[in-house]
Formats: C-alpha cells, sequence, structure tokens
C-alpha cells in the first residue's frame, strides 16, 4: 500500500556535474515549489498525510530562519489548509524572509519567546487547544521529522540510482547537510530498500552529534531499517561565518549555484574536508536549497 501524497516538487531534480572540487550536486534548489528546497519532498508526504485524515490545519514551527515553517506554509495555502506556525525566541525587525514568506502565505505566525528546542512541546500543546476547538489539527515536529516526512527522502534514494552514470555506482559517497535528521534518515531507509552501497556523509550544522545520532536512528528504525551501515556523522556547528561567505562566493562565482551558510556552506566544506583526507571516490553532495538564507547572506557579503 502506497502511503498518501500530496505532489509539490518537480522531480526529478537535476544531478549536475560541476567543477567545484569536482563533484556531482543532486539539486534540491530546483525543487520548484517556492523556495523550499528539499523540504517540498518531506512536506509532499506530511500534507498527503494530513489530508488524508481530514486536517483542517497544519502546526508545525521553526527557528526564524527556518527553510520548512516557509515551505509548510505555503504546502497548507495551496492545499487548502490553514497553518499555525510557533518560531522561536521573539519577532525580529526586519523579519528573515523564511517568516515573510511564511506569512505572505497566509500562515499564522506565532513567536513563542522560548528557546527552539522547546517547540515540539509547545506544537502539540497548541494542537491539543485546537483540538479541544474543535477544530482537525496535523502537528509536525520542526523539520518534518517522522517516518512520514522521511518518506520523501526515501523516494529520493531510488530517484539518484536512476541518475547516477558513474563507473561503478556503489563506489560514491554521497554529502548531505543534517538538521533535524528526517532526510538522512530517509536517504539511508531507501538506500537500504533498493540494495544501494553508497557511502553516507552527514553534516551536523545545528544539534550536538550524540543527540542527532540518536534521533537518526530511531527514525530509520520507525522506517524499518533494523541495522544502518556506511555512514557517518561529522559536526558542523560551530563552523565560521567568514568561511561560510567565502565558500559561498567560490561556488557563486565558479558554477553559478547559490549555498546558504547554515546547511550549504558547511556541507561544501565537508566535502572539501573528504578530499583532504584523500578521498578519490565520486561525491555527490546533496543540494538542499537554503534559498531565503542565502540570498540574505549574499546581501550581505563583500562585492
Amino acid at each position: 500500500m502506497n502511503p498518501p501524497r500530496r505532489p509539490l516538487a518537480l522531480l526529478p531534480t537535476p544531478l549536475q556535474r560541476v567543477a567545484l572540487d569536482g563533484l556531482y550536486l543532486k539539486r534540491d534548489d530546483l525543487s520548484g515549489f517556492g523556495l523550499a528546497g528539499a523540504k517540498a519532498r518531506a512536506l509532499e508526504y506530511l500534507v498527503g498525510d494530513a489530508l488524508a485524515r481530514g486536517a483542517d490545519v497544519l502546526v508545525t514551527g521553526g527557528s526564524p530562519g527556518s527553510n520548512f515553517i516557509a515551505g509548510a506554509g505555503l504546502a497548507a495555502s495551496v492545499c487548502g489548509l490553514e497553518c499555525e506556525l510557533l518560531v522561536s525566541g521573539t519577532a525580529g525587525e526586519p523579519a528573515p524572509l523564511t517568516v515573510r514568506m511564511a506569512a505572505c502565505s497566509g500562515a499564522k505566525v506565532l513567536h513563542t519567546g522560548s528557546d527552539r528546542a522547546a517547540l515540539d512541546k509547545l506544537i502539540d500543546e497548541r494542537a491539543d487547544r485546537l483540538r479541544d476547538e474543535g477544530r482537525a489539527p496535523y502537528p509536525m515536529p520542526r523539520g518534518g521529522a517522522t517516518p512520514t516526512g522521511a518518506l520523501g527522502f526515501a523516494r529520493a534514494a531510488r530517484e539518484l540510482a536512476a541518475q547516477l552514470t558513474v563507473a561503478d555506482p556503489d563506489d560514491v559517497v554521497v554529502v548531505l547537510p543534517v538538521g533535524s535528521g528526517a532526510s538522512i534518515a530517509g536517504l539511508l531507509a531507501g538506500r537500504a530498500a533498493i540494495g544501494a552501497r553508497w557511502r553516507v556523509h552527514g553534516v551536523s550544522v545545528s544539534r550536538p552529534l550524540h543527540q542527532i545520532r540518536g534521533e537518526i536512528l530511531d527514525l530509520v528504525a520507525r522506517m524499518g531499517v533494523a541495522e544502518v551501515t556506511d555512514w557517518e556523522l561529522v559536526d558542523a556547528t560551530g563552523q565560521s561565518h567568514d568561511r561560510d561567505a567565502d565558500l559561498m562566493l567560490r561556488a557563486l562565482r565558479g558554477d553559478g549555484v547559490l549555498f546558504d551558510a547554515k546547511y550549504g556552506t558547511k556541507a561544501l566544506a565537508a566535502v572539501a574536508g573528504l578530499r583532504a583526507r584523500g578521498e578519490t571516490a565520486p561525491i555527490v553532495l546533496w543540494h538542499t536549497g537554503g534559498l531565503p538564507g542565502a540570498l540574505e547572506l549574499l546581501a550581505g557579503a563583500a562585492p
């Protein structure tokens, strides 16, 4: 039985060979749904499930710069649902582009005044209050980090396998940035389902390794995969902003590709680290998007 899915993205996204470090880019920045990037993959299954369950309002949240909240607001709008977004901290001036995009989609933006670590609990509490009011909410943790949300990248594993034309498709390293963990969990589950043997290199951009590793393995197990091999995580939470800006400009000038500082440039730095340690296999860097943040970074970069 196929899980419900509401198509949003233009798939498959391209796999492009670029000059930068001789690698391939999986261009989810070109997913074609607003500026949601790879988050459109998760939202296809999350919104599909919400519609199948008769929900009338999506409830989720994230930090002010979260691409997921902007994508969720837009997904709700095009699917005829209301959306309430809980955003950590207090309202800033000017609001980040992601928050402005969410508001323009018609989402109700609620600043919590608390740290982002409290968001998942607050999302569930808000959903409970809406149920008490007679509504039919569909709560989603930040980043859509559920087995349902991870299905988008499980499907993407088959998409990548069909695009790889290297001499030995199994001798490939797939590098992707890791926030909530749903994308890498889905990719690992999808890799297992099709029997691929790529090595997967996750770049944690916001959570300590001991925390995110357990969350990823829990998601993979809930998707029916008992054991995960040939993968590793690296910590990129402390990478400097100056280095991010330099990498962003190098990619822009060399290949015309725009990366953001929270996810993309940290993954680029991880690719450079792999090459410096002698990795010679083809590398696929999953460009997950982050274009709102990339535009804001570009606006502040020196000419």
